[in-house]
């Protein structure tokens, strides 16, 4: 009931460096508060019911990750667009556009949307955009709380799990994306590993591990009893066959489905259930074969050409201080609350682990097992890897599932210290999700999207020629590739511009491109986060202008389209 008053008592208009939390109003804050006080007070009722705790944990994602959904008119996140736009262009022949984007090497999620998109009629996606946030949370949330049932057991540390999982997640991979469907990909065998097909080695009287040697036997090398572990099978599983058989399909089609769909989740998935593997925690060693064979197959036949020029993203190229510095340093700019968002944001993923190794200690001293912290430390091996700044996003997102479980298991263990904590734990989880509000948006600014904007940039595809070239002031905000990929050409890269507006007469020069796109969001990226005074992108819009080769053709408060002057004189130009 107070979503809608949230909705109407938000001034996005009034939107600064601080994002989004600064401008909700206090429905928006209330709704946020009795979410979490609902699942608080049934999750320590005497007999907590199962459907009331799912319906209070999707209470709480609505109330938290689909606050931006709610409050805002349309779907946020400039890269969802562009997503949407790929989406287009695979519709119809289903082929994907190679030289546009290397995400088109990994067009499993394109064209299955695209096959829905053309199955339904050809209806825009717009309406799925603005939601699919908080629906792919909630299949999030389910994943963890599957894995926290097999690790941590009971009936109420699993739920907690899962909203410390949800609490933590400030890294905003939930948009309409490869990455927001890798997760799942990623999650489902995992919990398959964890869950059925869970077991131990034993010997033959049932004791985990093996026999202890005569006490004059002599020790074997330490090479060999690794060697001996891992060819030592473990137990099968206790379900039926036809069970059994079911889940490693179903398993071994994630782990194909993967491979297509996202570049660095199937080694994330592989590289955790070889850890499993190894120590024989679950059955189903061929998993980890089909996982590698599917990788193997697709990078030797479709992703060969991005490979070849990419191969440092597989041996490692070392530059682990740069990707730090682009990663976390260089992304300490804007004004104060961008400053402080981005601290956070570093603040965080610190905790996180602080509470997870307190976690460990208290699994290790109940089931005396390391394997759950190896698990959490495996997708820390891409920071070798030359992916670019957003590794270590990737890093505390395929780590968090782990490390929310074991930090669950710390808080239950201070819960059973010290009675009454309950209620400190109640008002630290009201806090981490007042916190989760403000870190995943404090970008809006410059990451929300209008209608008109999106009305603006499918107007421009459609009345632009086919071959022409359309370039966005600024990339990586506004809706400025919701069409286009397959006909139309976004520019070349050019030293020293990056974006146009980096030096706008000489990289114009340089780009040529026959119709620039400014937005609001390209106005509020360069005042919040690159400090330029209010309207500079009018300013620059002008210094275009006076060069004589382009002209405002469509100017709406800070959205702007800029086209080149027609040469006249010339056969065949239009009088």
């Amino acid at each position: 009931a107070l979503l809608p008053i949230a909705a109407a008592t938000t001034d996005l208009s009034a939107l600064d460096g601080w994002g989004l939390a600064a401008v909700l109003g206090p429905a928006a804050w209330a709704s946020m508060l009795f979410a979490v006080a609902a699942c608080a007070t049934e999750l320590w009722s005497p007999r907590p019911r199962i459907p009331m705790l799912g319906a209070a944990t999707a209470v709480l994602i609505l109330c938290s990750y689909g606050i931006p959904s709610v409050v805002e008119p349309t779907a946020r996140f400039s890269t969802a667009w562009l997503i949407s736009g790929f989406v287009e262009a695979m519709s119809g022949d289903g082929r994907p556009v190679l030289g546009y984007d290397a995400r088109f090497y990994w067009p499993a999620f394109f064209a299955q949307w695209a096959w829905f998109r053309d199955a339904s009629g050809g209806a825009q996606l717009d309406e799925v955009l603005r939601w699919f946030p908080p629906v792919i949370v909630g299949v999030w949330a389910i994943g963890i709380y599957a894995l926290a049932r097999s690790m941590l057991g009971g009936h109420r540390a699993p739920w907690a799990a899962a909203w410390l999982f949800l609490g933590l997640n400030w890294i905003e991979q939930d948009y309409f994306s490869p990455q927001a469907t890798g997760i799942v990909l990623m999650l489902t065998p995992l919990v398959f590993a964890l869950g059925p097909l869970a077991t131990r080695r034993t010997d033959a009287a049932g004791v985990p591990g093996w026999p202890k040697p005569h006490t004059e036997a002599k020790r074997l090398a330490l090479p060999r009893r690794w060697l001996v572990a891992a060819l030592t099978p473990p137990n099968r599983p206790t379900l039926p066959p036809r069970q059994l058989l079911l889940i490693y399909f179903c398993a071994a089609l994630c782990l194909i489905a993967v491979a297509p769909t996202h570049q660095l989740t199937p080694f994330a998935i592989i590289g955790q259930l070889a850890v499993l593997a190894i120590v024989g925690r679950f059955r189903g060693r061929g998993l980890v074969l089909v996982g590698i064979i599917a990788v193997a197959v697709y990078i030797l036949i479709a992703g060969r050409d991005f490979w070849l020029n990419q191969l440092d993203m597989i041996i490692g190229s070392g530059n682990a201080e740069d990707a730090l510095e682009a990663g976390v340093s260089d992304r300490l700019a804007g004004d104060t609350g961008q400053v402080v968002v981005k601290l956070l944001r570093i603040i965080v993923p610190g905790l996180t682990w602080l509470l997870a190794i307190v976690g460990i200690w208290v699994y290790w001293r109940r089931r005396r097992d390391l394997t759950p912290i190896a698990l959490a430390a495996v997708p820390m091996a891409f920071a070798a890897q030359g992916y670019g700044s957003e590794v270590f996003l990737r890093i505390v997102l395929f780590g968090l599932p782990i490390l929310s479980i074991l930090g669950t298991d710390a808080l239950r263990w201070v819960v059973r210290w010290r009675r009454g904590m309950e209620k400190v734990l109640a008002v630290g989880m009201a806090v981490l999700f007042a916190s989760l509000i403000l870190i995943r948006g404090g970008n809006e600014s410059y990451m929300i999207v209008y209608p008109e904007e999106v009305a603006m940039s499918r107007e421009v595809y459609a009345t632009t020629p086919p071959g022409l070239e359309v370039v966005p002031l600024i990339s990586g905000v506004g809706p400025y590739a919701v069409d286009g990929p397959d006909t139309h050409s976004r520019g070349n890269s050019i030293d020293g511009c990056s974006d146009l507006a980096d030096d706008p007469v000489r990289c114009v020069d340089l780009q040529d491109p026959d119709v620039i796109l400014s937005f609001e969001s390209t106005e509020a990226y360069g005042r919040d986060l690159k400090l330029k005074p209010p309207g500079w992108s009018l300013d620059v819009v002008q210094q275009i202008v006076a060069t004589g080769e382009y002209v405002i053709t469509y100017q709406n408060g800070f959205d702007v389209v800029l086209r080149k002057v027609e040469p006249t004189g010339l056969p065949g130009a239009p009088r």
